[in-house]
């Protein structure tokens, strides 16, 4: 036994001098010694993440609208979470979803609604989708909200509940499911009171965009195509409820016509499930997953997002089977840069997006690019330069799908004819193949009304016969001017439809029948052969995948583009040459606050026009001003002193 104590005190003694060789060792050696701190610190805070982050059993996913969501498609960079740490975006919430019904160890969804966000009725969709596909992986689902609106209709909130296994509202609240009356504005009288002279040319009848400039009531095309819309809309609001709530579309209709409903009328007509406060939702959703409030784990859905794998993350090497690109286009087109949301965007400047394109076309493993496209339209010029990045990529063998959000119309169309396949929401508002132009002569309102006074110099002596008026502000255009003005109207005209007819295999003359500057919803759009599917982002990357043979139960490899890093930001303007600018995919900026946007945060109103939902007194009647104002107010890009509108969609 001594000498087992004897070995035992030598193997310390031993191991204490090589303790105290190692320690010299490191001490004579500072830079290793800093080396193995530093490793030892990293594993060790890894370590600590993957535990922190493992996702335990029995986790319930929520969702709290109270919270502020962002809707962009555009990806949510690092930099602006620098600046707004607390941001959500609402694609991280539907990947969380999808993830989520995969998780053996996720078994529900609690989502609370309430809060401030504006959702479109696109969004909605597109969110009904994730919870359908989390419900059929047998996963529970619960919604809940203190009312469905307090003041103001509640069709969104509820269109967004309905879809949830049970449906719980406070026994105070409201359910305000209505129909509901649209107003237009018109504002002739109000620029003749001020003076201002409006040219409006527009390519055709149902380019109505600048009709509240010029008429004072709606046009007969213009109620025809309202009308449609609001009918699809409607149509799929109350089908889709009726089949989540086991009603008859009679008898939606009927609820539709009779409320607002007070909480025991809701119940009484199975419009929700029972009316429960916050707590008691808990409580009893606990019950009916079969677990308690102990041994549960609620974990935040976006939170839920960070802590697992990316979605479509590297799952097979990239030459088995190949990557589809995924490129978001968001806002009012341009000529250009894009802008994001810290500089005035976000939009789709022509060069950002072809440069895009150009560097996933030049990825030999990507074999399919989708590309998300939610804007209203813009620049003829910029969407021509997409138009055609588009077609070279194609001609390189790549497979280009186009993915629509709330809007894809006019100068968004122009870009998305010519893709193999179209995938849009049955509410996505498409379409719009026209043109319009519009210049307004601001001299009576500067002389007369503020008495400001112009005089000119022309460099043509005879200048009253020229052209050099054709931009100013201060005059109309002369008979000339406006009929070089509707020559060129008509060629843009005849480019859009003749594009639009061979991108989507159609003859003329069926274009022109669902052309003429005409709005159509995405449901409506399918039966046009404008589009080739209806369904999301998720729909869009299975058509890929469908176009270049990846199986449908393999998860794909989906790489955001451009896939440049913050530091290649920072140091944009550092390329070569203009191959360097294809490769990174983005273009030479002139400045860090251009690239990187760390400027006054200056939210588009473009994006927040044509939103419908959470906010009481926004309901879908919305959706009809919109359409117009988003071309009024954002569509249509200033030329002159804000007074000259472009050749625009």
């Amino acid at each position: 036994m001594s000498k087992i104590i004897q070995n035992l005190q030598n193997v310390e003694i031993d191991s204490l001098k090589k303790l105290g060789e190692v320690t010299k060792y490191l001490n004579e050696h500072p830079m290793l010694r800093s080396f193995l701190i530093s490793t030892g610190f990293i594993v060790t805070s890894k370590l600590i993440k993957l535990i922190k982050d493992r996702i335990k059993s029995n986790t319930i996913l929520e969702i709290d609208f109270t919270n502020t969501i962002d809707t962009s498609d555009v990806d949510i960079s690092p930099i602006e979470k620098i600046f707004d740490p607390n941001i959500i975006s609402f694609k991280s919430l539907l990947d969380a979803i999808e993830k989520g019904a995969n998780d053996k160890k996720v078994i529900g969804l609690i989502v609370r609604l309430s809060g401030e966000n504006h959702f479109s009725l696109a969004n909605i969709q597109e969110f009904r989708n994730a919870v359908s596909y989390f419900k059929s992986k047998g996963k529970r689902t619960v919604a809940f909200t203190d009312s469905f609106c307090e003041a103001g209709s509640g069709i969104g909130r509820y269109y967004m509940a309905s879809v949830f296994h049970d449906v719980y509202m406070a026994p105070s609240g409201t359910l305000n499911l209505i129909n509901t009356q649209y107003d237009f504005a018109f504002i002739k009288k109000t620029l003749e009171k001020l003076n201002i002279v409006p040219d409006t040319i527009t390519r055709k009848e149902y380019k109505n965009a600048l009709n509240g400039l010029v008429n004072e009531k709606l046009t007969e095309p213009e109620k025809e195509s309202m009308n449609a819309i609001f009918k699809s809309l409607y149509e799929q609001i109350i089908e889709d409820i009726a089949k989540d709530r086991s009603l008859t579309k009679e008898r939606v209709n009927e609820l539709f016509e009779s409320g607002p409903f007070s909480s025991d009328k809701a119940l009484v007509n199975k419009l929700i499930d029972s009316t429960l406060y916050s707590d008691e939702v808990y409580t009893t959703t606990y019950e009916k997953l079969d677990t308690t409030k102990k041994n549960s784990n609620l974990l935040y859905a976006h939170k839920y997002n960070d802590k697992t794998k990316p979605l479509y993350g590297k799952k097979f090497g990239r030459s088995q089977q190949g990557v589809i690109a995924l490129i978001n286009a968001e806002g009012t087109i341009h000529q250009g840069t894009s802008a994001n949301k810290y500089n005035g965007g976000p939009s789709i400047g022509s060069d950002s997006l072809v440069l895009a394109i150009r560097s996933a076309t030049l990825d030999k493993d990507v074999k399919a690019i989708v590309i998300r496209v939610n804007s209203g339209g813009g620049s003829y010029i910029a969407s021509d330069m997409v138009h055609h990045e588009i077609e070279v990529s194609k001609k390189a063998g790549k497979k280009i799908v186009i993915s629509m959000g709330t809007y894809c119309a006019s100068g968004g169309y122009f870009l998305a004819c010519n893709a193999d396949k179209i995938v849009a929401l049955g509410a996505t508002l498409t379409g719009s193949i026209g043109v319009l132009t519009a210049k307004f002569n601001l001299k009576g309102l500067w002389e007369e009304k503020v008495h400001v006074k112009f005089d000119a110099l022309h460099l043509n002596p005879d200048g009253a016969t020229d052209n050099s008026t054709y931009f100013s502000s201060l005059h109309n255009y002369t008979e000339k001017q406006l009929a070089e003005v509707n020559s060129y109207m008509d060629f843009i005209y005849e480019d859009f439809t003749s594009k639009v007819s061979k991108g989507r295999r159609l003859t003329r003359d069926q274009v022109e029948e669902i052309a003429r500057g005409r709005v159509w919803t995405g449901a409506q759009a399918l039966k046009l052969s404008l589009v080739d599917k209806l369904g999301g982002l998720k729909e869009s990357i299975e058509v890929a995948k469908e176009l270049v043979g990846i199986a449908s139960n393999v998860q794909p490899h989906v790489v955001v583009y451009p896939k440049e890093s913050v530091l290649s930001q920072l140091v944009a303007s550092s390329a070569n040459n203009s191959q360097d600018l294809e490769r990174r995919g983005t273009p030479a900026q002139a400045s860090i606050t251009h690239s990187v946007g760390i400027s006054t945060s200056i939210f588009t109103k473009f994006t927040t026009l044509t939103k419908l939902i959470l906010l009481p007194n926004n309901s879908i009647s919305s959706i009809a001003n919109t359409i117009i104002n988003n071309q009024k107010n954002s569509n249509i890009l200033s030329m002159n002193q804000s007074s000259i509108i472009s050749s625009s969609f």
